[in-house]
């Protein structure tokens, strides 16, 4: 969507043509037809982000075009399958603090060229 605007065309292909290819379209692709729209019976994968103020400065009048097309946000709250996987912009599914430890050790491991 961005190349077709750099190549001088900003309406060849509009935030909720992407948005529709990225969720419908994929489900497609995969040929399922269990995913790809929020309704009743399909799979429940959706995210809600917390729109920030200053990402958004100009785009409250089209929220979709600002998920697509604004500085990317945190997830606040993540459901896959109707699973909670973040709430409230924490991860639920295992203990973070802990990976973070481990990566920073492995990270400094191999800065300092010691046996990882």
């Amino acid at each position: 969507m961005l190349l077709q605007r750099v190549a001088g065309d900003p309406a060849g292909l509009k935030t909720r043509e992407a948005l529709e290819i990225a969720t419908r379209g994929g489900a497609a692709v995969l040929g399922r037809d269990d995913i790809g729209a929020l309704a009743p019976g399909m799979a429940a994968d959706f995210i809600v982000v917390k729109p920030d103020p200053l990402a958004w400065a100009g785009g409250w009048h089209d929220p979709v075009a600002s998920l697509v097309l604004c500085t990317p946000q945190n997830v606040y709250h993540s459901v896959i399958n109707g699973r909670i996987v973040i709430q409230e912009g924490r991860l639920t599914t295992l203990e973070i603090e802990s990976v973070i430890e481990r990566h920073n050790a492995l990270a400094r491991a191999m800065v300092n060229g010691d046996e990882v």
